[in-house]
């Protein structure tokens, strides 16, 4: 499995791990030996309840009960980064 990076280079998938945060947990996260920084899945945030929202130029999680928005980021060579990790949408 691979996933796309801002350039649409495809990039292999090295192994499976967790990230933590000060306001989530993501295990079963793709490891991608080559990146120095971690990666987190759209599709995992929004299975543990949250929300994701998109624009041009940020990205922003919202807990879905109680509606507070827990982390914004700005984009970045077309990557959203916060503080931890780095979004992606995962190619199957």
């Amino acid at each position: 499995m691979s996933i796309a990076i801002a350039n649409s280079k495809l990039v292999p998938l090295s192994g499976i791990g967790v990230i933590v945060t000060p306001f989530l947990s993501l295990f079963d996260v793709y490891y991608i030996f080559d990146f120095a920084m971690n990666h987190a899945s759209i599709e995992k945030i929004c299975d543990l309840g949250y929300n994701v929202y998109f624009t041009s130029s940020e990205c922003f999680i919202q807990d879905r009960t109680s509606q507070k928005t827990i982390e914004i980021s700005r984009r970045r060579s077309g990557l959203y980064v916060f503080n931890q990790f780095i979004c992606f949408l995962l190619l199957e």
